[in-house]
């Protein structure tokens, strides 16, 4: 993952105050478009020029041809504002482990998962098992893709409650292991919408930590109560595989 810098150089007398609302906008769209990893990127005035570090997957990420329609409306806008143009450049990666981008010409499925610590896409290819930057999928909604953000921010927030262990954490705990929740209703929807748009299988990781009795690969498919586990986990992670309900899952560590 790399640390971009993307600054302008204020030529007018816009009162500052103004344009840092105008700026986290532009960044709030670059977010919402999936170009931009997390909510976690510096932003700073340097005398008159205003700067952001953002994280992204590729050194161009931030190129024109990935913009949508709010990004370029509100780039247009700032550099109106200042008078001068929006400029970005790699500063370097980062020195962490995240997980490089997929590269595949078609994936054979996607998962979609995440967790409370990552800010990744949410979107794994199913054979690479990397990455898919969101910007490389058809449009979801409104030029974006923020229903899938949405759903991220959620999970991130129920993982968090369930790891902190002291506020909701049952709760949370269902939310991320029941078929029937109101987050994976949400999260198989967004599966279902993106299978549309790809024509590519599309399935939603449910979390286990549940506690069983005996062998749990005998177990069944919460949804459709069929023989879903696997012979050979997946990328030596996923125990089950539903091509019927489009969800994958793993064995319990709670044991």
């Amino acid at each position: 993952m790399y640390i971009q810098k993307l600054s302008i150089d204020i030529k007018t007398n816009i009162n500052k105050d103004e344009l840092i609302d105008e700026f986290g906008l532009l960044m709030a769209f670059y977010r919402g478009n999936g170009q931009t990893q997390g909510k976690i990127e510096s932003q700073y005035i340097d005398h008159n020029k205003i700067v952001c570090l953002p994280f992204t997957y590729e050194k161009n990420t931030l190129h024109k041809k990935n913009n949508n329609f709010y990004v370029n409306r509100q780039s247009k806008k700032l550099e109106e504002l200042c008078n001068s143009k929006l400029v970005y450049k790699t500063v370097g990666k980062t020195y962490q482990s995240y997980k490089k981008p997929c590269t595949c010409k078609k994936s054979d499925f996607f998962i979609l998962v995440t967790n409370y610590i990552s800010i990744d896409s949410p979107l794994t290819c199913g054979t690479c098992f990397k990455l898919v930057p969101l910007y490389k999928l058809p449009i979801y909604y409104d030029h974006g893709y923020m229903p899938i953000l949405s759903w991220e921010t959620n999970y991130i927030s129920c993982d968090s409650l369930q790891m902190n262990c002291e506020v909701g954490e049952n709760w949370a705990l269902r939310q991320m292991q029941e078929i029937t929740s109101q987050l994976s209703k949400q999260g198989r929807e967004i599966c279902r919408k993106i299978e549309e748009l790809t024509s590519i299988p599309t399935f939603y990781y449910l979390h286990n930590y549940k506690k069983y009795k005996g062998d749990q690969l005998t177990r069944p498919c919460p949804g459709c109560t069929q023989k879903w586990n696997l012979k050979t986990p997946l990328n030596n992670q996923y125990d089950f595989k539903c091509d019927h309900c489009r969800i994958i899952s793993t064995i319990s560590s709670n044991s």
